[in-house]
């Protein structure tokens, strides 16, 4: 995760900086810019799955914790 959170604004400076470039290379900087863009949605999609994969774990993980609750009390009862 630390690899995409360092990504995401490295990739938009590098966008910044091929923007102030003069107009000589116009289509390469559209082309490398079109690149990036696709590279930053990529990265925004792992975010994305990473998110919700550690969403899911946390809540299994509640879940069995509450089992393993449930069934102390029962014991104890």
């Amino acid at each position: 995760m630390t690899r995409v959170t360092f990504a995401i604004p490295a990739a938009a400076i590098l966008a910044l900086t091929l923007t102030a470039c003069g107009d000589e290379d116009d289509g390469k900087a559209e082309q490398m810019g079109a690149k990036i863009d696709q590279t930053v949605e990529q990265a925004k999609g792992k975010v994305e799955e990473m998110r919700d994969s550690m969403s899911d774990a946390m809540e299994k993980a509640g879940d069995k914790i509450e089992e393993t609750a449930d069934g102390i009390e029962n014991k104890t009862d």
